[in-house]
C-alpha cells in the first residue's frame, strides 16, 4: 500500500538556526495546520527522511554540515526517501550551485537575497498548490551563466568537471589521480586543457577559479565539493562504457 504523505509535514535543512526559525515561521503562518522540523545538518536530514514522508522539503545550495546538500537534493524523491515537494531556498551565487538547479527534481527556488520577505508566502502557496515557483533573478541568472559559448558547461565536459572539483583544492597531480583512480599523466593532461579553457597560467589561479565558480569551498572543517556525486555519477569514462561498467569516480576525501 502506498505511503500517505501529509501535505504540511515540512523538513527545513539550514545550518543557520536563526534562519531556519525564520523560515519555521513562514511555514507555520501559511502552511496551517504544519509539524516542522528542522535538521542543522545533512546527516541529520537524511536521517528525518528516511523515516518520515514529507509533504514540503525546504533547503538551501550552502555550506551544510555533514553532507552534500546537493546530492542530498538529487535523492530525496527517490526511494528510500519520500517527499513529496521541493523548496530551494538560497542567496547563493556560484556558478556550480546554479548550474545543478537545471538538473535536480525541485518545484521553486527562492532568491532570499533578492525577493522582499512577505514574498516567500507566495512561493510557499505556489509550491505546496502543484505549481511551479521561479524567483525571477534566479531564471536571469540561470540564463545568463548557460548563454552563449563561453558557459562552463559547455566549455568543459563532464570529466574535466570533475577533475576541476578535485584539483581545485590545490592538490597535485598524483594526489588528484589517486583520488580519482587515474595516472597522474591523465591528471596533468586534463589540468593542461583547464588552464588553456579557462585562460589561467598556474595552479593558484585555477584553485582560486574553482572556488569562485562554486566546485570548491574551503570550510573551517575542510574542503567541500558542492555537487561533486551529480558530476561524478555523470561522468562515464570511454572505458568502462566498452565494458559496460557502472563503476563510479571515488569520493575524494
Amino acid at each position: 500500500m502506498a505511503t500517505c504523505i501529509h501535505p504540511h509535514r515540512v523538513l527545513i535543512l539550514k545550518a543557520d538556526r536563526l534562519y531556519a526559525d525564520t523560515l519555521r515561521q513562514h511555514a507555520e503562518r501559511v502552511l496551517q495546520p504544519v509539524h516542522v522540523t528542522i535538521a542543522g545538518s545533512v546527516a541529520v536530514a537524511r536521517e528525518v527522511l528516511a523515516r518520515e514522508a514529507i509533504g514540503l522539503f525546504i533547503t538551501g545550495l550552502g555550506g551544510m554540515q555533514e553532507g552534500d546538500a546537493l546530492d542530498l537534493i538529487a535523492q530525496c524523491k527517490q526511494e528510500p526517501f519520500r517527499v513529496q515537494r521541493v523548496l530551494v531556498v538560497t542567496m547563493r551565487r556560484e556558478y556550480r550551485a546554479f548550474a545543478a538547479l537545471r538538473s535536480l527534481p525541485i518545484d521553486g527556488a527562492f532568491d532570499s537575497a533578492e525577493e522582499p520577505p512577505e514574498a516567500l508566502a507566495d512561493a510557499l502557496h505556489a509550491v505546496m498548490g502543484g505549481s511551479r515557483f521561479w524567483s525571477a533573478s534566479i531564471e536571469r541568472r540561470l540564463q545568463q551563466l548557460t548563454a552563449g559559448p563561453t558557459a562552463l558547461f559547455r566549455m568543459l565536459t563532464d570529466f574535466e568537471q570533475v577533475v576541476l572539483s578535485v584539483i581545485g583544492d590545490g592538490c597535485d597531480d598524483a594526489e588528484a589521480a589517486d583520488r580519482l583512480g587515474l595516472s597522474p599523466a591523465t591528471i596533468s593532461t586534463v589540468r593542461r586543457g583547464l588552464h588553456r579553457k579557462l585562460g589561467v597560467q598556474h595552479r593558484g589561479e585555477l584553485v582560486r577559479l574553482a572556488a569562485q565558480k562554486g566546485f570548491v569551498r574551503f570550510t573551517p572543517d575542510g574542503v567541500d565539493r558542492p555537487g561533486y556525486a551529480l558530476l561524478a555519477a555523470g561522468y562515464h569514462p570511454r572505458e568502462n562504457r566498452r565494458r559496460g561498467s557502472n563503476l563510479a569516480l571515488p569520493v575524494p576525501a
